[in-house]
């Protein structure tokens, strides 16, 4: 069994790339980029856009095997464990020169990169509106079929909604927002001297923001190559991810990113010397994906047509794709005879209710009759 674990592809799972950057998701591309330095030319890539799939409904995961491991903390505790028990598998553990203090450090670190750089980079994916239309809504379009690519940009855009409300990095409405017609057309709002001194004051409001947070790992880099010295570790990716999709996306309107390239360039140089050393370490074959294929996000993916029929040498797994076969049968056939007897039972309906009808119809005229006769009669009555 350990063998045939050791042999059986890693996968990960991202959300697609775009820019030159191996996914348009911080945390997909820093998940990349921790396995090309830590088990480089060993594992694939797949562009995937259904996070539902995943055990914990979010991108990355991981499979190997019948292992899956969701959510990028515990994919490098997975290749850590891998480096100490498996030296076979050929995995790299970055961090093992680290003291224990320095990774009580990247654990904070870690942990404020999620929250204070990953509010900024959210802000300009979904925040600024200008951003959002010209740029996001259009990538994310893209790559979703249809008929997801109607609604779920605007899902993902309201999920990010109450974060960046909390951290007032969310935009007022009518300031950065655009009006709709009741006919679907985007309105512009008149522009007058209050709104742009609101516009001004929030933009200030939001570089203040990102300038306390940037002089932080300013100071922490201190001129070196690296947090922790001359060595990558985990923090660096998990940075660098950030900051990469805030220099490289174009962005309609580069607030933050003009920022980091003029007063940053320390951390600029970190991000890319990050790229340089990953992808030094090999590149990752991609497995070709059917993002535009509609049907393929809605049918099971038991139904792909991209899936390849695999030799199954355990017992269990085809007892298990027999009884699924089985149940999925008698499913389809449950279906067609329910709507066959439900035709059944709509004509045996039809057919009773069709002599009432008549008998109704001959009584009604029996009467109509009676009526003219009775009134016919009053009226000789009358001439007489």
């Amino acid at each position: 069994m350990s063998t045939s674990l050791s042999s059986a592809p890693y996968t990960l799972h991202i959300w697609p790339g775009k820019w030159n950057l191996s996914s348009i998701d911080p945390i997909c591309l820093a998940a990349v980029l921790y396995l090309q330095l830590t088990i480089p030319g060993k594992f694939q890539i797949v562009e995937c856009v259904n996070p539902d799939l995943s055990s914990s409904g979010y991108l990355p995961f991981l499979t190997h095997g019948h292992v899956h491991v969701s959510t990028l903390s515990a994919i490098i505790s997975f290749v850590t464990s891998l480096s100490k028990s498996s030296p076979a598998s050929g995995a790299t553990d970055i961090e093992a020169s680290l003291n224990n203090s320095d990774k009580a450090k990247r654990t904070a670190w870690f942990a404020h990169v999620e929250s204070g750089v990953g509010d900024l980079v959210s802000h300009m994916f979904y925040s600024l509106d200008a951003n959002y239309r010209g740029l996001t809504h259009p990538t994310l379009a893209s790559m979703l079929p249809i008929p997801q690519r109607y609604y779920v940009p605007g899902r993902i855009r309201d999920s990010y909604k109450p974060r960046l409300e909390a951290s007032e990095l969310w935009s007022l409405p009518g300031i950065e927002q655009e009006k709709e017609s009741p006919f679907g057309e985007k309105e512009k709002k008149k522009d007058n001297s209050k709104d742009k001194y609101v516009r001004v004051f929030e933009q200030e409001k939001v570089l203040a923001k990102a300038r306390s947070c940037l002089d932080l790992y300013a100071n922490l880099l201190q001129g070196k190559p690296f947090f922790f010295g001359d060595r990558i570790a985990v923090l660096d990716v998990y940075f660098a991810a950030h900051v990469l999709l805030l220099l490289d996306a174009p962005f309609p309107d580069p607030l933050i990113s003009s920022l980091l390239k003029e007063s940053y360039p320390s951390l600029v140089d970190h991000a890319r010397l990050v790229k340089t050393e990953t992808s030094a370490h090999g590149a990752t074959h991609t497995l070709e994906t059917s993002l535009s294929q509609s049907l393929s996000a809605v049918i099971p993916r038991l139904f792909s047509s991209t899936q390849k029929a695999e030799v199954k040498s355990d017992a269990d797994d085809v007892r298990f794709s027999r009884m699924r076969w089985a149940w999925i049968t008698l499913a389809i056939g449950a279906v067609i005879y329910r709507l066959s007897q439900t035709d059944l039972i709509i004509r045996f309906s039809l057919d009773e209710d069709t002599p009432a009808d008549s008998e109704e119809n001959v009584e009604l005229e029996l009467e109509e009759e009676e009526e003219v006769e009775v009134e016919e009669d009053e009226e000789g009555d009358e001439s007489d």
